[in-house]
């Protein structure tokens, strides 16, 4: 059997998890992986045989969807180009982490294509849901993967074909203690609009920023400003009073395992983002819409009387992979 994984790299947690499925695919299948987004330092163990530029989400520097220049400035025909170039042919099942041209690829050449990402999981039933959302949006989302069957991951399993979080190794294996550091990784933020706010903010606690924007260390007014380093940031995830994160899935499923107390600020108008952040607000997490003046008061309180939502995830990586296997084997 000859499988296609094909994952997006827009962030760290499409390839995070594909470090654990990759393994347990190859051990039942031929297996191939292409790769479609932007540039990622992210290192998967197994080379991708193609990457495409895909779809790009891009964002304002307070980390909003900026949708004018996520319609605008796509390059359309070269997306239409990749998809045809795509060789889905070649395949008997593409395993689907929200990559757009394989997917589209699979469609228009009649190959089987199972999407297995988190954001399958807002289009059921039975999951939380934020107070308002777009619908136009949620149904647009749903037509960049078109499928033959969709899974989906979520911090709790709220519906059928939902799993647990996959919860990489690196993760499980670190050794977990408190200190007083809190660390940030907000990627659409710029770090000076992050230190304007923690400046206001209580002492007592050290801050540091994981950024994009930084190439090496730098100190501004007391916090310390990281480059993107999976290492240093695994390492003062594991010893941090507690994480300013983003609603990205990997990051606070990772903060959920590994018992810390997490802010949340889900990126504006990312639908992803909301609908995650209103399951975890269920589970007593505090959520801000942005990390700014107007929420000073909350974050202070965060920062003096965190709250801590633990789950011990099990490793599900191969049951995913025996179901996904077997429903192909069904649809045949």
């Amino acid at each position: 059997m000859k499988i296609l994984y094909a994952i997006q790299t827009t962030g760290n947690g499409h390839l995070a998890r594909a470090q654990s499925i990759i393994p347990k695919l190859k051990q039942v299948a031929d297996l191939d992986i292409i790769t479609s987004g932007p540039k990622n330092d992210f290192l998967l163990e197994e080379e991708p045989i193609f990457h495409y530029h895909g779809l790009t989400f891009f964002y304002t520097d307070t980390g909003a969807v900026n949708w004018l220049k996520t319609i605008f400035l796509n390059n359309y025909p070269r997306f239409i180009k990749e998809v045809i170039s795509c060789p889905t042919k070649k395949y008997d099942l593409v395993i689907n982490d929200f990559e757009p041209v394989s997917a589209w690829s699979s469609k228009f050449k009649n190959v089987k294509c199972f999407e297995l990402t988190n954001q399958y999981s807002m289009s059921l039933k039975n999951i939380p849901k934020p107070d308002s959302y777009s619908k136009l949006v949620l149904s647009a989302i749903k037509y960049i993967i078109p499928s033959n069957l969709g899974y989906g991951y979520h911090y709790k399993k709220y519906a059928d074909r939902i799993f647990f979080p996959i919860i990489r190794d690196k993760v499980r294996n670190l050794n977990i203690s408190e200190s007083n550091e809190i660390i940030i990784y907000l990627p659409t933020y710029s770090p000076s609009k992050l230190i304007e706010i923690i400046k206001q903010l209580p002492k007592g606690k050290n801050w540091t920023i994981f950024s994009p924007d930084t190439k090496s260390k730098q100190v501004i007014s007391e916090v310390n400003v990281e480059p993107l380093s999976e290492d240093l940031f695994l390492k003062k995830f594991a010893s941090c009073y507690g994480i300013v994160c983003a609603g990205g899935f990997a990051t606070t499923s990772e903060a959920i395992f590994l018992g810390k107390p997490m802010l949340v600020v889900p990126v504006e108008a990312q639908i992803e983002q909301q609908f995650n952040a209103a399951a975890l607000m269920e589970e007593g997490v505090i959520v801000i819409d942005r990390f700014s003046q107007k929420n000073l008061e909350t974050i202070s309180k965060w920062v003096d009387s965190p709250s801590i939502f633990k789950i011990d995830y099990k490793d599900e990586s191969k049951e995913i992979v025996d179901t996904l296997i077997n429903d192909y084997s069904n649809l045949n």
